[in-house]
């Protein structure tokens, strides 16, 4: 389940808020179609986030990302259709359950989980039906993906051995680390704008559960694209980051930290001696951490599957 849960934001299928301007059909998927606002609104989601951490895009890059908004949508719509056959939409109590895990595991109230979703434009009702989308997706995969990974105890026991077998005495630290870019020499006001961003995406982890789904979407740390996981020892940090993760307890998220690099965030995970971990410890944790490496291979072979299988037409010219 943690693998899943971790790739629901990866998946990036929804977008925060629909487009309410009906201004005619990009796509027909099966009974169904994308609209041309969706594509539009999806698509400058993309294009803020590359430009939050200060990339440059040629034309070719623009229209790179408006094919990935496209398909993005189409492939939303092939899940709930699927969803929808299989009779595996998410319940008004799953959604209540997964709101309440969220309000425990951050140590806050629903009420400010829902305060943190509309901060981000998200009022109850629309976030409650995206989580509801984002957990019918979750059972898909679950049914569709899950049962194709195998992880054995040899790649587990090797995984250990790496991390774990070898290792000097000493305390480590393990999080998962979000970095938005900020060049040295750029002018406050840039500075500014990344802090802004960084702290709206802690709002979102805060209110989604997904830490490492928003890293892999929107950090440029080298730790990206394993959902910012970051092991090191504890006496070798900068006082900075030290003192941010501190009093936090596992799970917590730090408050915005700003260095040389960018503005950062942080979700402490656990701190341990590796030298002192027994195998039976961390086992399921480390099973865990495979079975998310396969996770979105099988996922991305199963979509493309139910591609082949439904009838997809761009109709909108710009898009073809």
């Amino acid at each position: 389940m943690r693998a899943l849960a971790a790739l629901l934001l990866a998946l990036a299928f929804a977008p925060a808020a629909r487009a309410q301007v009906v201004d005619g059909v990009a796509v027909i998927v099966g009974d169904e179609v994308v609209l041309l606002s969706e594509v539009r609104e999806t698509w400058q989601q993309y294009v803020s986030r590359v430009r939050a951490r200060g990339e440059q895009m040629s034309q070719e890059d623009m229209l790179e990302l408006r094919r990935t908004a496209v398909q993005t949508l189409v492939d939303e719509k092939l899940v709930m259709q699927v969803a929808k056959k299989q009779n595996l939409a998410a319940s008004d109590e799953e959604i209540d359950e997964a709101i309440a895990s969220i309000a425990r595991d951050e140590k806050v109230s629903t009420d400010q989980i829902y305060a943190a979703a509309d901060a981000q434009g998200l009022d109850k009702k629309s976030y409650r039906e995206q989580l509801g989308r984002q957990i019918t997706r979750m059972k898909i995969v679950q049914g569709a993906v899950q049962g194709k990974v195998r992880v054995t105890e040899d790649d587990v026991k090797k995984l250990y051995d790496e991390r774990y077998g070898h290792a000097k005495p000493g305390v480590r630290v393990r999080v998962l680390h979000i970095l938005i870019p900020v060049p040295p020499d750029s002018p406050p006001a840039k500075r500014a704008e990344a802090r802004e961003a960084t702290e709206q995406l802690r709002a979102k982890a805060l209110a989604n559960g997904d830490f490492a789904g928003l890293a892999r979407k929107y950090s440029s740390a080298p730790t990206a694209s394993q959902g910012g996981l970051t092991v090191f020892r504890e006496v070798d940090a900068p006082a900075d980051i030290k003192g941010a993760i501190a009093g936090l307890a596992p799970g917590e998220i730090s408050p915005v930290v700003e260095n040389a690099h960018g503005e950062n965030l942080f979700q402490l995970l656990d701190r341990f001696d590796p030298s002192e971990v027994p195998f039976e410890q961390v086992a399921d944790r480390l099973r865990g951490e495979l079975m998310e490496q396969q996770t979105m291979p099988a996922f991305e072979k199963w979509i493309a599957d139910v591609r082949k299988s439904r009838y997809i037409e761009v109709v909108a010219p710009e898009l073809r």
